[in-house]
């Protein structure tokens, strides 16, 4: 028997796209996408709610505010199956948004048919919100008034540029506390923005990873300079390029060797580059997860395995902004396996990596991106207190957030050695 599917009457794409998905499994389940509660009654009845209401016009109302909407997946008995706290990347389209949040909705209505019990994530405290024509025409002439003047505001300012900063750790660092004004910005480089800052530390000297992006190209390529015991940085070099886009360069050592993986995820799968030659040269030696695209992977061990964090593309439309998935293998070369939860995070609040985890007298640590009002917003530390191929909980330790005029961020830190890193964005003159 196939699932059952009610669709309303006024049908969006979605709707065909993901009657064409459910239809085609096998159970014994109505899934209920009319809004009006047409499936009441039936025995095994899910049913998709936006920020708790089954009208999609409180999802609207929350895009319509520039708002991520709390999604999630309900039983006969009003029981939350899946949940997601979703990004929403482009928040002045409400099209695109939507278009976002039913592609989440989607894949939540595929992991409750399936059984998935992923975490769910806190509901953020907030009055419902819904969807207001008379807002939505002062919002479109708004639009209108900003491309009229966008030609004239903030003439020659380059706008959310990143760069890198450092600072000498002194012990271990007090996650708790972050002071912006304690760090030491690199030089600015108007032409090119550096980002993903990673600090790595062989043969007795410190060397910073990063991505560099020229503005004329919007390629990524890896690059690295040397850093001196003083904590300042020398020119940096390219390393690693590719004819895609390459970022993130998570540096680490395994199995004797020094490794090398940058996000590819513009070509799909994880490149693992093996140090022929420190930190110059580079060799290819293999690939993983061929079949997907990650965004930010992240390796680090634990408990006798090799563990593997990272943010992924959907294929339906959904954000990269939000999500957490994780493997294990026994090493590098082991069979990778999934966490038995994957996605084991849902939440814009802190999904996606943010650098290298770091462990304090037997305490893991793990920093994350937060996305709830823009990408790389602020960075977030987080205790993981349970990591096993089942089971994954981590409780919220401090916010690393950059103030000051036209600054966000950090979304990167790598804090595992002498040297700190962060990134950040401000606006240049």
């Amino acid at each position: 028997m196939s699932v059952s599917v009610l669709l309303p009457k006024r049908r969006r794409a979605w709707h065909a796209r993901v009657a064409a998905a459910l239809g085609a499994l096998d159970g014994d389940a109505v899934v209920d996408l009319t809004e009006s509660g047409a499936g009441a009654g039936a025995a095994r009845l899910l049913r998709p709610l936006y920020d708790g209401s089954p009208d999609s016009a409180f999802l609207l109302g929350r895009l319509q505010r520039r708002e991520c909407p709390y999604l999630e997946i309900v039983d006969e008995n009003g029981e939350t199956l899946a949940a997601s706290y979703a990004a929403i990347e482009d928040k002045g389209d409400l099209a695109r948004g939507a278009g976002q949040a039913f592609a989440r909705v989607e894949a939540l209505l595929l992991r409750a048919l399936a059984g998935q019990s992923s975490p769910l994530p806190p509901r953020p405290a907030r009055p419902p919100a819904r969807y207001s024509r008379a807002s939505a025409l002062k919002a479109a002439a708004r639009r209108f008034a900003g491309r009229l003047l966008a030609p004239f505001r903030g003439k020659g300012l380059r706008r959310g540029h990143w760069n890198i900063a450092l600072r000498l750790e002194a012990g271990a660092p007090d996650l708790s506390q972050f002071e912006f004004d304690a760090w030491r910005p690199l030089p600015a480089d108007p032409a090119v923005f550096y980002a993903d800052p990673f600090v790595f530390e062989e043969a007795d000297r410190s060397w910073l990873f990063a991505e560099a992006c020229p503005y004329a190209t919007g390629k990524g390529v890896i690059v690295c300079a040397p850093l001196t015991a003083g904590g300042e940085a020398g020119a940096f070099r390219t390393v690693i390029e590719q004819p895609w886009h390459l970022s993130y360069p998570f540096v680490f050592r395994a199995g004797g060797d020094i490794w090398l993986v940058p996000e590819s995820a513009a070509k799909g799968g994880i490149e693992l580059h093996r140090a022929a030659a420190f930190p110059d040269r580079w060799v290819l030696e293999r690939r993983l997860f061929e079949d997907l695209r990650l965004v930010d992977a992240t390796f680090f061990e634990h408990d006798g395995r090799l563990w593997l964090l990272a943010g992924r593309i959907g294929d339906n439309g959904g954000s990269s902004w939000d999500e957490l998935y994780a493997w294990h293998a026994p090493g590098l070369d082991g069979s990778w396996q999934p966490h038995r939860l994957n996605p084991i995070k849902s939440d814009c609040r802190g999904a996606r990596p943010g650098g290298r985890p770091l462990r304090r007298e037997g305490r893991l640590f793990r920093p994350a991106q937060i996305c709830e009002r823009a990408y790389g917003e602020a960075l977030v530390w987080f205790e993981i207190v349970t990591l096993t191929p089942d089971a994954f909980a981590e409780v919220e330790i401090a916010t690393w957030r950059a103030t000051g005029p036209g600054t966000s961020g950090p979304h990167n830190a790598d804090l595992a050695g002498g040297i700190g890193a962060v990134d950040f964005r401000r606006d240049l003159a």
